[in-house]
C-alpha cells in the first residue's frame, strides 16, 4: 500500500481546515452578547472561509477519436468526508496495480465533523495541463476554440460503500482512476452516476476545450460556484464560450447539487478521425462550509 497524506502548505498559501473553522466559530460564541448561529454562518461564508481537499494527479491519458474518444482521467475522493480534506498528490505510473492508504489531516483536540448545512458546497476549482493532436480543424479556427473536437467534462457519482467512510480510509486506487462500467472495481463498491450522458459534440456544460492544432500543453484553470448564475446569451455566457467554456457549466448547479460523499469524475473527450485530447496533469479542489 502507498501512504498518502495531505501536503503541508507554504507560509503565506494557508487554507484553513475544519478545525480551524470549528474554532474561530467557536470564539464567535465567546462574546458578551454570543451570536445566533446563522449569523456566525454567514460572516464565516462572506470571507470564503471554507474547508477543502484536492486532488492532482500527475501522468499522461489521451483520448484518441479513433478508438471510441471517451476517456476516464480521474476521479476525486468522496468530498467533504473524514480523511479525505486536505491537498493529495498521486502519480498515475507509480499506482498501477497498487492501493494507498488515506492518514487525513492530523488528529487534533477538537473532533473533525461533516457538513451539516443542506448545500455545504461553495466552489470547485479545475486545473488541466493539455493540448490536442496538434493539427487539423479549420485554418481560421487555428488558435482559437472554436471548432474544438478536443474537451473536458465533469460528471458526478455517488459512492455506495460504507467501508470507505471511516476514519482510516482504504482507498484502492482502482477507483480512482476507473470508470463504473469497467469490471475491474472492487466487489463492494458501486457507483451511482448522477450524469450518464457522453455528449458527442461540445455541450453548454462542456468544462473546457482544448485549443485548437496547438501541440503545446496548456494550463486552463476553471472555477465555478455556488452562486453562478449565468443566463444563454449574456455577457457573461459569450466570455465563457470564448475561453472554450461552456456557458451552462456557470450557471451554479453543479456545485449547489453536490452532496457529502460525492465524487467528481473527469472525462477527456475527442471526436472525429484524427482528433485526441491528451492530458498531462489535473487537479480538482473542492470547497465547502462547516
Amino acid at each position: 500500500m502507498i501512504a498518502a497524506s495531505p501536503t503541508i502548505h507554504p507560509s503565506g498559501s494557508y487554507e484553513p481546515t475544519t478545525v480551524d473553522i470549528l474554532k474561530v466559530k467557536k470564539y464567535f460564541k465567546l462574546s458578551a452578547i454570543p451570536l445566533p448561529d446563522e449569523l456566525i454562518d454567514d460572516i464565516v461564508d462572506a470571507t470564503s472561509y471554507w474547508a477543502h481537499t484536492s486532488l492532482t494527479v500527475d501522468g499522461c491519458t489521451v483520448a484518441d477519436a479513433n478508438t471510441g474518444g471517451d476517456t476516464m482521467y480521474m476521479r476525486t475522493l468522496p468530498l467533504a468526508v473524514q480523511g479525505t480534506e486536505g491537498d493529495f498528490l498521486l502519480d498515475k505510473e507509480n499506482l498501477q496495480g497498487e492501493g494507498f492508504v488515506l492518514g487525513g489531516l492530523p488528529p487534533t483536540e477538537l473532533e473533525w465533523t461533516a457538513p451539516i448545512r443542506p448545500k455545504p458546497f461553495r466552489k470547485i476549482e479545475f486545473q488541466l495541463w493539455s493540448h490536442d493532436q496538434g493539427w487539423g480543424g479549420h485554418l481560421i479556427c487555428r488558435g482559437t476554440y472554436n471548432g474544438a473536437y478536443s474537451w473536458f467534462d465533469a460528471t458526478v457519482e455517488r459512492l455506495h460503500s460504507t467501508s470507505y467512510f471511516t476514519e482510516s480510509v482504504n482507498w484502492p486506487s482502482s477507483l480512482l482512476f476507473t470508470a463504473v462500467d469497467a469490471q475491474n472495481l472492487p466487489d463492494d463498491v458501486t457507483f451511482t452516476q448522477k450524469d450518464v450522458k457522453q455528449p458527442f459534440l461540445p455541450s453548454p456544460s462542456t468544462l473546457q476545450k482544448n485549443i485548437v492544432a496547438k501541440g503545446q500543453t496548456t494550463h486552463h484553470i476553471v472555477t465555478w460556484t455556488d452562486l453562478d448564475d449565468v443566463k444563454e446569451g449574456s455577457p457573461e455566457a459569450i466570455a465563457a464560450e470564448n475561453r472554450g467554456q461552456g456557458w451552462k457549466s456557470y450557471d451554479g448547479s453543479f456545485v449547489r447539487d453536490l452532496q457529502v460523499g460525492d465524487c467528481i469524475t473527469l472525462w477527456m473527450r475527442a471526436r472525429f478521425p484524427g482528433w485526441r485530447n491528451e492530458a498531462v496533469r489535473a487537479k480538482i479542489t473542492t470547497f465547502w462550509a462547516v
